[in-house]
Formats: C-alpha cells, structure tokens, sequence
C-alpha cells in the first residue's frame, strides 16, 4: 500500500514543467498575434468593400426604379484621403439638379468606418435615372487599413455602373 501513497502524492506539475509550458505559450503568442492582425484588417476590408459595393448597386437600382438620379456624397467631416471616413449617404435627387438640398430624399445612411480603415473617393457621385453614371466617366475609391498595412482594395466604377473590386499592396 505504501507506493499507492506515494503515487497519489505525485500528482501535478513541478515548476519546471510549468515554464516550459509558459515559454512555449509566448513564443506561439508572438508568431500569431501579428498574422491575425493581418486577418482581421483583411476582413473588415473585406466588409467594408462589400458594404459599399452593395450601396453603389442599391444607388443605381434606386435611380432606375424612380426614374430619378441618385446621389452619392461623403457624410460632413471626412478629411482629404479619407473622405468617406464619417461614412455616406445615399439620397434621391428629387429635383434632378446634382446637388444634395432640402427637397432630396435620403434613401439610406450608412455609419462611419472604424479608425482602423479609410476610404478614398470621388466626393460626389450620381447615378442618372437610368441607372449610369453621370458625368460618363469612371470613379475610383481605394479602401485601406489605417494601420500602416499595404493590403488594400480598389473599387472601380466605369460609367456604366457596375462596381469591380481589386486587391491592391500599395496602400500607404
């Protein structure tokens, strides 16, 4: 009976086991840490792409069904490389003279983008009543991570409307 004893009272790490252990944790810790930083500004790239894409097509959908334009514009307070930063709003330009006043009517707002991104584009964009762009030329926003990351994306929007995006490395 006396090793059964001595077996019970063996249980458990010894101190030298448990720094190993905490050791190999922060070495593992420091290999990961800057990759899932990466991943997460990759993702909310990602969403925030998706996002504006979405809007760009319920502008233009929305300019098609009232047989109206649409405008696109910056909320007040964005700075000059991140004007979309505040976020945007979309809003029927009821008396179709290409600048947002009183009697348009906001179709839909969307919230400010976190401090870790910024978004980069044409001031104004309108989408005439059939669903192009006016004036007919193409418009650029370059989405990136505020962090120092070169990953970006790039949304091109050629005249006739419909949205590409493009994975960029020269975000500065």
């Amino acid at each position: 009976m006396p090793n059964l004893r001595a077996a019970a009272a063996a249980r458990g790490f010894t101190l030298v086991e448990l720094m190993v252990t905490v050791s190999v944790l922060a070495i593992l810790g420091t290999v990961a840490i800057p990759s899932l930083t990466a991943f997460t500004a990759s993702n909310r790239l990602s969403a925030l792409s998706s996002d504006l894409v979405s809007s760009l097509m319920l502008a233009r959908t929305e300019a098609a069904r009232a047989g109206l334009p649409v405008l696109v514009l910056p909320a007040t307070g964005g700075v000059a490389g991140n004007e979309y930063g505040k976020g945007w709003n979309l809003y029927l330009d009821n008396n179709s003279n290409g600048t947002q006043d009183s009697g348009d009517t906001l179709v839909r707002t969307y919230a400010a983008l976190p401090s870790t991104l910024k978004m980069q584009g044409t001031p104004t964009l309108r989408f005439s009543a059939i669903g192009y762009l006016t004036p007919a030329a193409t418009v650029t926003f370059v989405l990136c991570p505020s962090t120092g990351l070169k990953n970006g994306v790039l949304v091109t929007v050629p005249p006739s409307g419909l949205a590409d995006v493009t994975r960029i490395s020269t975000c500065t």
